[in-house]
C-alpha cells in the first residue's frame, strides 16, 4: 500500500469514528429527559411512588459516613412505602460531567458553591419552592441562616441537612487558672466583654507569647462576613449590585476591629504565616484559649487533640457583636431537574426539613446539627454515648435568628466570589497583619474589583 493510501485510509476511519462518535452524543442528548421547572399548578396533586436514585459523596468510602444518608433513605421509604430509593455512592469530582451526561441521581449532595454553579452554569436543578408549599412544610421551624443557604435568586433549590453554625471552642483550664467564668449554655458573650476575658488570658515570657486570648479564621467567609456586619453594616447588595467595604463606615467598622484585636496582640489569625517575628505558628493549639469550631464533624479531630493533651474543653457561642450576627451556612441536597420522578425526589429532598427525616439523618454515624429549631434540645444528636456528651450543645443552636449566610456566593455572583475566595482573603489577610499594607487600602481595592465585575455582569 503507497504511503498516500495508507494516508487516506486512516483518514476515512477517523471521519467514520467521528460520525459514530458525533451519533452517539446525538442519541445520548436526544435521549434525556427534559427539563422541569418545579413550578406547580394550584390543582396539582402529591403522589409520592416509584422509584429514585439517590446519590451520596462518601468521600472517605467508610461506612460510617453513609450510615447518615443511608438511615434517611430507610426512613422515607418507610413513611412512604411505594417509593423506592436507591442509593449509589460517586465522587463529587464526577458529578459536572454525570450531570452532562444525564447519569445523575435525581437527589444528589452539594454545598453552596456546587449548588450556584450546577444551577446557573450547568442549569440541572429543579426549584422546590411550590413542592415546599404543597408538603406543608413549616420553614418558620428551619434556622433561617441553613435555609438560605439553599437559595438561589430568592428560590429554594438547595435543601439544607444541618445546621452549620459559627461557636467557638475554649480552653476551661485556662480560664480556671485565671479565675474567669463565662455564660454558660446558649448565653453569648458581648465582643467587649469577649476582648476583656481575652486580654487577661494573653500571656507572655521574654516577649513571647506564651497563650493568647483567640486563635480565629479571620479569613475564612464564614467568620469575616459576620464582623462585617456586625456594627449595622451591608457589604453586598444585590438590589443596588455593589460592594461597599470601604464606603460603608459599618463595615468597615467590623473590619477594623478584627485587625485591631490582631494588633494588641490577643488574637491570633490561624492557619496564616506570621513575618514579623511573632512565633504564634509555635503555640500548641490549646494555647489559643477560644478559637474558631465551624462543623460538628470538627468534634472527633479537636476533642481528641484536647483529650491527648488532658486540657479541660467546652463550646460557647460565638460573642455578640452590636448588631448580632453568626455565620451560618449548610450543605444539603438538589434535585436534577431532568428526573423522571419529580414528585418523589422533590418529597426525599424535602424530607430533610422535617423531623423525621432529621431524626433519622442526625442519630445515626455522620450525623450533625439539626436544622429544626424544635430538636434544638433533643439529646439523641449531641453525642449522648460518647465521652463528650456532657459538653455544651447548646452553643451549637444558640440565636437562632442571628444566622447570616456564612458563603460569600449566596451574598454575590459567583465571580465576585471568586475574588473574595478563601485563599485570596487569606493572603490579604496576611498581607495586613504582617504590616505589609494598610487595612484600608486592601479593601478598598477589593470594593473597587468586586463593583467593576459586577458592572460588567450588568452590563
Amino acid at each position: 500500500m503507497t504511503k498516500n493510501k495508507c494516508i487516506s485510509t486512516i483518514a476515512k476511519r477517523a471521519l467514520i469514528i467521528f460520525i459514530v462518535v458525533l451519533t452517539v452524543m446525538g442519541t445520548v442528548a436526544c435521549s434525556k429527559p427534559p427539563i422541569i421547572s418545579g413550578v406547580l399548578s394550584d390543582d396539582y396533586v402529591i403522589d409520592i411512588e416509584g422509584k429514585i436514585t439517590f446519590t451520596i459523596s462518601n468521600e472517605s468510602g467508610t461506612a460510617s459516613e453513609a450510615a447518615a444518608p443511608k438511615a434517611i433513605a430507610s426512613a422515607f421509604m418507610k413513611k412512604y412505602p411505594d417509593v423506592k430509593v436507591e442509593v449509589e455512592e460517586a465522587n463529587r469530582d464526577t458529578y459536572a460531567t454525570r450531570i452532562s451526561t444525564g447519569e445523575i441521581g435525581d437527589v444528589f449532595w452539594c454545598d453552596e458553591n456546587d449548588a450556584n454553579n450546577y444551577k446557573k452554569n450547568h442549569n440541572a436543578l429543579m426549584m422546590l419552592d411550590y413542592y415546599l408549599e404543597k408538603l406543608d412544610i413549616d420553614k418558620t421551624n428551619v434556622y433561617t441562616g441553613a435555609l438560605a443557604a439553599g437559595l438561589i435568586d430568592g428560590r429554594l433549590y438547595m435543601v439544607p441537612r444541618n445546621l452549620g453554625q459559627q461557636v467557638l471552642i475554649y480552653n476551661r483550664d485556662a480560664l480556671k487558672e485565671a479565675s474567669i467564668e463565662i455564660p454558660q449554655g446558649d448565653t453569648a458573650m458581648t465582643w467587649d466583654e469577649f476582648k476583656e476575658v481575652c486580654r487577661k488570658v494573653t500571656l507572655q515570657e521574654n516577649g513571647a507569647y506564651t497563650q493568647v486570648g483567640a486563635g480565629f479564621k479571620l479569613w475564612w467567609s464564614p467568620v469575616w462576613m459576620a464582623f462585617a456586619e456586625g456594627w449595622g453594616g451591608t457589604w453586598a447588595s444585590t438590589t443596588e449590585k455593589k460592594v461597599s467595604f470601604v464606603s460603608d463606615e459599618n463595615v468597615m467598622k467590623g473590619i477594623e476591629e478584627m485587625f485591631e484585636a490582631c494588633a494588641e496582640g490577643w488574637m491570633m489569625v490561624e492557619d496564616m504565616s506570621y513575618t514579623d517575628g511573632r512565633n504564634y505558628q509555635d503555640l500548641p493549639e490549646y494555647n489559643r484559649v477560644f478559637r474558631t469550631f465551624g462543623d460538628m464533624q470538627w468534634i472527633t479531630r479537636y476533642g481528641n487533640a484536647y483529650d491527648l493533651a488532658d486540657i479541660d474543653w467546652d463550646f460557647c457561642p460565638f460573642p455578640a457583636f452590636p448588631t448580632h450576627k453568626v455565620g451560618t451556612g449548610a450543605t444539603g441536597y438538589v434535585v436534577y431537574n431532568r428526573t423522571t420522578n419529580p414528585t418523589a425526589a422533590a418529597a426525599f429532598a424535602l424530607f430533610f426539613l422535617t423531623e423525621d427525616g432529621q431524626r433519622a439523618y442526625h442519630g445515626t454515624a455522620g450525623g450533625n446539627v439539626p436544622l429544626l429549631k424544635s430538636l434544638a434540645d433533643d439529646k439523641f444528636w449531641q453525642l449522648p454515648d460518647s465521652q463528650w456528651s456532657d459538653k455544651n450543645f447548646a452553643a451549637l443552636v444558640s440565636y437562632p435568628d442571628a444566622g447570616t449566610p456564612a458563603s460569600v456566593v449566596t451574598r454575590a455572583p459567583a465571580e465576585i466570589a471568586e475574588i473574595l475566595s478563601d485563599g485570596n482573603m487569606r493572603s490579604h489577610f496576611q498581607q495586613i497583619v504582617n504590616g505589609q499594607k494598610s487595612t484600608e487600602d486592601v479593601f478598598a481595592k477589593l470594593e473597587t474589583q468586586c463593583n467593576e465585575m459586577w458592572e460588567i455582569l450588568t452590563a
